[in-house]
């Protein structure tokens, strides 16, 4: 997940046995609480410390370093010739404008520029003629050394302006190179950990939780590098920068700034816990505000149906309030710590100045104008820096919330990791066997003592009532979990000691909502193996009965199917899945419920395209419509997780209540 993969550090199971911690994932807080923290039967972890989660997410930057190095150096050096100019004060005021002014008497009016405009290097006399030789020789000396300092000034300035903007543009633009190339890098690496996360987890957590954890808090832990290497590291050099000048000047006013130390530090550390705090309250609202305006995008026919709008819009209304609260708590805990900062540094700005005055007034410490103009103007410098590394603070303070949520999620155990022996299959040749097994998410056992032997090539229907354990034995099958007892086998080898992706490739599911991505219908055929060729996929529609609707769409293959297909009817889509299932020409088809939602010639339609499908392929079918397993190998009966019949349909009529009931039931609503 991050640069350098920490791996799974749990202890590898071996083949056959299952990881009794699996199926709860994680002790967080379920669906209907709507967050990612610690669920209530455990104590929630202790927070982070702020050290620790900027030098985790700090090796985003690791790959940078030596982007991130030049920046600092150009930072180093604008730093190095702002104060540099600020320093140059000094000189002008104790080697050039002081010398001048003593040389002059209220009759001279001395001129330092002819010499640099290509005047006269004698000074212009106005009224009166020298005192005496001596006095006058003495007069143009010092003209000359005025004359010669004022040169080295304004070519010292000279190369500053030359230089200030070339190493500004290199620290601005490396730096954000580096920060856009680290962005990239945890976006892939969040999308890459949402993808591995185990089934359960995304079944636990509210999708606006996540959203929330995979955009806003990325997007804030992210900014936090920015403020880091912009606000923090760099004010840091420049204070560091300014620091040496003000202790070239004066080492004892330098001490004096000390003082001020102590405050700042005081501020910082007591504001900067109750942002941190506060922040991490407001990250959970804005999961909360992300999860309810999820819902009504998902749920807007009904509310439309419902007339709901008014209710929904004032719902929503009340999670942004609550949200606007509690960002305002934020706000004005970083305001509050800005205002001290900002009244503790002027207040101490302005007493320097007095103390520097009384101290040039009283000869004390051998300070000259010169000298504590160039103080206050350095220090005036360092100001900005100490100001922005103040704010930095703060904003880091704030940050550290997203990134300690940020790193829960990449701390979410993903899926079970392959054995280091796992074997690879290519098919089915002899049967799936299911051995005693027992599941459950955490609660009450969902299937309890399953056994089934399946024949490779069989059609095998699972039925039973809502809730009896159907569509988990599906999804026990694909791995999407491990059984907490007993094993599944494909040709006597357990499945946990076979490669997923190798699995996985010999398998295709049609579910009861057929999903389709936004793009064309050629597209999502061809999702089901995508190096498919173009004939291959129109052979593959062809059997689905694709074609027969496609030909009368204006684009054809090349049709928008929109958001989750919404373009397509119901039919129409779980023909185009189906298509999907029948490209990747599986060992094993799982058909979960797959005309449940369809009319009757909807149905007629997908139901012929299944039966294309079936030919030589293991196939299980999850059935609410009775009328799809008739001509099954083996009909299931589950209840309550465990298996009460097997046997055909007609055997199933004759000696099962259940199942007559359901085809009763069934025969009834149709």
């Amino acid at each position: 997940m991050e640069p350098e993969p920490q791996g799974d550090t749990r202890p590898r199971q071996r083949c056959g046995q299952a990881d009794p911690g699996l199926h709860t994932l994680h002790s967080l807080r379920p669906r209907d609480q709507g967050g990612l923290t610690p669920g209530p039967e455990e104590n929630p972890s202790p927070r982070r410390s702020t050290f620790a989660l900027f030098s985790r997410l700090l090796l985003f930057a690791r790959p940078y370093v030596g982007v991130l190095a030049l920046a600092l150096t150009c930072s180093l050096a604008f730093s190095g010739a702002r104060n540099l100019r600020n320093y140059l004060i000094k000189p002008l005021l104790n080697e050039v404008l002081v010398p001048a002014q003593g040389s002059a008497t209220p009759s001279v009016a001395p001129s330092l520029w002819p010499s640099l405009f290509g005047g006269s290097k004698k000074l212009q006399i106005a009224h009166a003629a020298p005192a005496s030789p001596e006095e006058g020789e003495a007069r143009a000396r010092v003209q000359r050394k005025v004359q010669d300092e004022l040169l080295k000034i304004a070519l010292v300035g000279l190369v500053l302006v030359l230089i200030v903007p070339v190493v500004e543009f290199g620290k601005n633009y490396l730096i954000e190179y580096a920060l856009g190339r680290i962005l990239v890098d945890i976006q892939a690496a969040v999308c890459s950990k949402v993808l591995t996360l185990p089934l359960g987890f995304h079944h636990d957590t509210t999708r606006g939780d996540t959203i929330s954890r995979t955009l806003n808090d990325v997007g804030r832990a992210h900014r936090s590098l920015d403020v880091l290497f912009t606000d923090v590291l760099q004010s840091i050099l420049a204070i560091l920068v300014g620091g040496v000048m003000l202790v070239s000047i004066s080492w004892q006013l330098t001490v004096v700034c000390l003082v001020v130390l102590p405050p700042v530090l005081t501020i910082g550390g007591v504001y900067g816990g109750r942002i941190r705090k506060k922040a991490r309250r407001r990250q959970e609202r804005m999961g909360g505000v992300t999860q309810r305006l999820l819902e009504i995008l998902a749920g807007i026919k009904v509310i439309k149906a419902f007339r709901a709008e008014r209710d929904e819009e004032q719902s929503f209304r009340r999670e942004n309030l609550h949200l606007f609260r509690t960002t305002m708590r934020v706000v004005r805990n970083r305001v509050t710590a800005k205002a001290l900062m900002e009244a503790l540094n002027n207040g101490f700005a302005v007493g320097l100045m007095l103390v520097g005055t009384l101290l040039v007034a009283h000869g004390w410490w051998g300070l000259t104008v010169g000298d504590l103009a160039a103080f206050l103007f350095v220090m005036q410098a360092a100001y900005a820096p100490t100001k922005d590394l103040s704010k930095g603070w703060t904003d880091l303070m704030d940050a550290a919330s997203s990134a300690e949520r940020f790193f829960e999620l990449v701390d979410t155990p993903s899926e079970t990791p392959d054995p280091p022996d796992a074997v690879q299959i290519d098919g089915v040749h002899h049967g799936i066997r299911f051995s005693k097994l027992s599941f459950s998410y955490g609660r009450e056992p969902v299937l309890q003592d399953f056994s089934l032997e399946v024949k490779a090539g069989e059609m095998v229907a699972i039925v039973g009532r809502t809730g009896a354990g159907k569509t988990t034995l599906a999804d026990l099958l694909l791995r999407f979990y491990d059984p907490g007892s007993g094993s599944i086998e494909i040709d006597g080898v357990d499945l946990r000691c076979i490669s997923r992706d190798s699995l996985l490739q010999h398998v295709a599911v049609v579910t009861q909502e057929p999903f389709l991505f936004a793009g064309t219908i050629r597209d999502n055929i061809r999702y089901g193996r995508r190096d498919a060729s173009d004939a291959e996929v129109l052979a593959a529609a062809r059997v689905a009965h694709v074609d027969e609707f496609v030909e009368v769409l204006p684009d054809g293959y090349d049709t928008q199917v929109g958001e989750v297909g919404v373009k397509l009817s119901g039919g129409q889509r779980q023909r185009v899945t189906i298509a999907r299932a029948i490209l990747r020409n599986p060992a094993i088809l799982i058909f979960d419920e797959a005309t449940s939602s369809l009319d009757a010639k909807s149905e007629r339609y997908v139901q012929e395209a299944i039966d294309a499908l079936l030919g030589g392929r293991t196939v299980f079918v999850i059935a609410h419509r009775l009328s799809t397993v008739r001509h099954a190998d083996k009909i299931v009966v589950l209840e309550s997780g465990m298996v009460t019949r097997v046997g055909t349909h007609d055997e199933l009529m004759a000696s099962d209540n259940l199942y007559r009931e359901l085809v009763g039931l069934q025969t009834r609503q149709d």
